[in-house]
């Protein structure tokens, strides 16, 4: 009789260590999603926490959120305070990025739909979307102000996200949030409030890191200065809003000229330099050109101003042996501008062209 009692106590026993097995596997299992959180954390932290251009915290958000919640869509819209409007700055659709450029139309106004509200009641969300997709909403919120949202979307095909996904998404858009506030204030710090252009102290202090490099490496450097060419009246006859409506033109005609490692600047008043790191004379001549050409071929229409032409001087120098210092290549730039200009505006004239 012993034996048989007993074998209910080992059934028991059995169950009993079933149970404990399956609790530890659970615990084990929530530890182990729990250092795949930390790692991931660590992970987007060190991507995007020490980059300070604003473009590239954007698109390393983008990339590193959506493929963390394996979603192959998804949107970072920032707060424009003054329209009241989410406008969305950065998006991820399956191998491609979109930028604010191709988003516009999709802006939101605060408080309307999900994401709207999202930011107005600082308070995430799941949508089971008409088409069978999934949205995960966040808002996103850097010391205690909210300026943005991110939303991350699955197709149909896949599981839709779950409140374990809203609870990590809430933790790790704070992190995007600091990076994105953090960059934004660089950005303000560095760059011209009118023209978007880099400011003239950044742009000196880019250039003495880029000539002493040059110098040391025997790399090619080259520097533009850009004038506007009879500035000062078009700004009498037209007035300082027209003025200022040509210079965001120009300056955006110059940004589009140049690559992310070239630094365009707002040097001082109409007139614009650019930082051509890598780049030897001649390059530096082409992308004068294509500048000079783009705004002489471009047509200016304000208000009830139409059909305004401009023309700008370009004024070119490369880094050669016997230059002291960056202030050296700039004066060098400038001479060849001040040619330009005595020649009869409207050309690109490099400082060894004569």
């Amino acid at each position: 009789m012993s034996k048989v009692t007993g074998i209910p106590d080992l059934l028991r026993k059995a169950d009993d260590m079933e149970r404990r097995y399956a609790e530890l596997h659970r615990r084990y299992l929530d530890l182990s999603r729990r250092v795949d959180e930390l790692s991931t954390f660590r992970e987007i932290g060190l991507a995007i926490n020490f980059i300070l251009d604003f473009d590239e915290v954007l698109e390393a958000a983008v990339w590193k959120v959506t493929a963390l919640f394996e979603a192959p869509a998804g949107v970072i819209y920032l707060l424009d305070s003054g329209m009241d409007k989410l406008i969305p700055r950065i998006a991820r659709q399956g191998n491609e990025l979109r930028r604010a450029d191709e988003l516009q139309q999709d802006a939101v106004s605060l408080g309307e739909g999900p994401v709207g509200q999202a930011l107005s009641e600082r308070l995430g969300n799941i949508v089971q979307e008409p088409d069978g997709s999934s949205s995960l909403i966040e808002p996103l919120i850097a010391k205690h102000e909210g300026i943005g949202v991110i939303k991350l979307t699955r197709p149909g095909t896949q599981d839709s996200f779950t409140r374990n996904d809203s609870n990590l998404l809430s933790v790790i858009s704070n992190q995007v949030a600091v990076a994105i506030h953090n960059a934004l204030l660089y950005s303000l710090a560095t760059t011209d409030g009118l023209t978007r252009l880099y400011v003239r102290r950044y742009f000196d202090l880019r250039l003495r890191e880029e000539f002493f490099t040059a110098r040391r490496y025997k790399q090619p450097l080259s520097v533009l200065m850009i004038d506007i060419d009879h500035f000062k009246s078009f700004n009498d006859r037209y007035g300082h809003q027209t003025g200022d409506f040509v210079l965001k033109e120009i300056s955006q005609i110059i940004s589009q000229n140049c690559r992310r490692s070239d630094v365009p600047c707002r040097y001082g008043g109409e007139e614009m330099a650019v930082i051509l790191a890598s780049t030897g004379l001649e390059g530096a001549v082409t992308v004068g050109q294509k500048i000079r050409q783009q705004v002489s071929d471009k047509e200016f229409a304000f208000g009830r101003v139409q059909e305004l032409r401009l023309t700008v001087s370009v004024g070119v120098a490369s880094y050669r042996i016997g230059m002291r210092t960056p202030e050296d290549l700039v004066s060098s730039a400038d001479a060849a501008l001040y040619k330009a200009k005595r020649k009869g505006r409207n050309r690109v004239i490099a400082e060894e062209s004569d």
